[in-house]
């Protein structure tokens, strides 16, 4: 039964590192995939009787829709620095060869 919850977390794993993948490559739609299918996912259970309308069913997707946004986000800013970064030291550059 341990390998259930090890392979659970490994594919949540895997999960987050595409979600910051595709927020890091500025994929802005391929970072709204995952999220729709979570949420595809909740409400077939919720369909099915599988999930019910307690608090904890539906608080639980809220946070995981909130931290793949997080993770997304995360990806995202961390490329706009580093972009931001490398303009700074060509704008440096240029500064030097003027003078």
């Amino acid at each position: 039964m341990d390998w259930v919850y090890i392979s659970s977390f490994v594919t949540l794993v895997m999960l987050g590192c595409f979600q910051y993948y595709f927020g890091y490559r500025d994929y802005k739609k391929l970072g709204w995939v995952l999220p729709l299918i979570f949420m595809g996912l909740v409400i077939y259970f919720i369909i099915k009787g599988t999930m019910e309308f307690s608090v904890r069913d539906i608080l639980m997707p809220f946070s995981v829709l909130f931290m793949l946004a997080g993770v997304w986000s995360n990806g995202y800013e961390r490329k706009q620095k580093k972009i931001n970064k490398e303009l700074d030291k060509m704008k440096a550059k240029d500064q030097q060869s003027i003078q």
